[in-house]
């Protein structure tokens, strides 16, 4: 099949998945921000009081948003890249339930909300990007 006969198939989405990532990764980076410079008042305001812990959490976002941020500024925003960052924000949604159950009893009202909170909105991310990495999931054997 020749070019002509097989054209270049067109990405679904991608103006509103970069939106998606730009949102995604100031978030994710006001939050890291938080945990990186101020663990002692996150972990007060929380529950959780160890700020060793917030600061790991801090810097592992930061490495989600450069990631982030790099896929949403390519020319064309890759279905498998986002699919990774889907199944990072998966991961963080599993976490955040597991971390509402085991420190429950420690939390603060603030705490509970936040973690709560936290988690849905990146439990959103990942199912907006999941449905576009759905879309596009066969542009990279197309190419």
């Amino acid at each position: 099949m020749t070019q002509q006969q097989n054209p270049t198939r067109q990405l679904i989405g991608q103006s509103w998945i970069r939106k998606v990532l730009m949102v995604n990764g100031v978030s994710s980076g006001g939050t890291a921000l938080l945990l990186l410079l101020f663990p002692g008042f996150v972990g007060e305001l929380t529950g959780l009081d160890n700020q060793a812990a917030l600061m790991g959490a801090g810097a592992y976002l930061l490495l989600v948003v450069a990631f982030t941020f790099i896929i949403a500024s390519r020319k064309i925003v890759a279905p498998k890249a986002v699919l990774t960052l889907s199944v990072i924000d998966f991961l963080w949604v599993v976490k955040g339930v597991v971390l509402l159950g085991a420190s429950s009893p420690f939390l603060t009202a603030i705490g509970t909300a936040a973690v709560i909170f936290i988690t849905v909105v990146v439990g959103v991310f990942a199912v907006l990007e999941a449905v576009y990495y759905n879309h596009n999931r066969s542009y990279d054997n197309a190419r």
